[in-house]
């Protein structure tokens, strides 16, 4: 395989806040993409349908029902996972039946993780691609280690911020307003959209340089939320946070991720976006 691997079809299993955005972006540049989405099925049930660019209307796939697996498009260049790999067994059903031969002919299957998977266990602990990770029977990490044991690349995303080609958005600024921060004591690491995409591409066309990897995904500018709230936003802390910190006799323990690999694979000259300017 080439270096630089041509993409003419590609998977992409869960076309959410980022998929539809790697999506978008792989079909700028010519890439025909089949995609999974979100369908509210009978009953409040949710499935996901295969949306095949160029073909009519949708097929059946959800992830649950091995009988509609055979949907899948039998000739893609590569599959990025963007949802959840879990539980095991599921993931594990869906390699033998579907992702060993992408992963054996050496075509690049990327799949999302979590930065959650990093077991920390000092104040504000710096992690990276070698921190112990948690485990937990039942989690994602199972499914993302089990992949990527047979080739996959998992890329570990940090908190997912920006704005998306399916018309949502993730605002830190808003996470606050709406109560959802309880404590301004913890570290932030957080990952834009379009550096998601833009790091995704360039691993899925390097594959054969990541293969079998895994790669922290953020911007390598981790701040407390109380900086970013007081000094980035310009906003005051509300009172009850003021004193539950100050009542608080232990530090939060929360992680702070490294980039350092990705750094290296995007560049020393690429620059991530930032909720706030470091140099300010």
């Amino acid at each position: 395989m080439n270096a630089m691997m041509k993409l003419q079809k590609v998977l992409v299993i869960g076309a959410g806040f980022v998929g539809s955005s790697l999506a978008t972006s792989l079909r700028s540049e010519g890439v025909q993409v089949c995609c999974t989405r979100r369908q509210e099925g009978g009953e409040g049930t949710v499935q996901f349908v295969l949306e095949e660019e160029g073909g009519e209307g949708t097929v059946q796939f959800v992830l649950e029902e091995e009988e509609t697996w055979g949907n899948l498009p039998k000739e893609v260049d590569g599959v990025v996972w963007t949802l959840p790999a879990r539980p095991l067994s599921q993931v594990q059903r869906l390699y033998d039946a579907y992702l060993h031969s992408i992963l054996d002919s050496k075509k690049p299957v990327i799949v999302y993780g979590s930065t959650s998977r990093y077991q920390v266990e000092e104040v504000h602990q710096w992690v990276d691609e070698k921190t112990k990770k948690i485990q937990k029977e039942g989690s994602r990490e199972e499914g993302e280690d089990f992949l990527q044991e047979k080739g996959a690349t998992v890329l570990v995303l940090a908190g997912i911020w920006g704005e998306s080609k399916n018309g949502q958005s993730r605002q830190p600024k808003s996470w606050f307003e709406k109560g959802y921060i309880k404590n301004v004591d913890k570290f932030l690491n957080l990952a834009h959209v379009d550096d998601i995409v833009k790091v995704t591409l360039k691993v899925i066309r390097r594959h054969s340089e990541t293969r079998g990897q895994a790669i922290n995904v953020c911007d390598g500018n981790p701040m407390l939320w109380r900086d970013i709230i007081v000094h980035g936003f310009g906003l005051e802390l509300p009172p009850e946070t003021e004193d539950q910190t100050a009542a608080s006799s232990r530090p939060y323990i929360s992680r702070r991720v490294q980039n350092n690999l990705l750094q290296s694979i995007m560049g020393k000259d690429y620059k991530f976006k930032t909720i706030i300017d470091p140099k300010k």
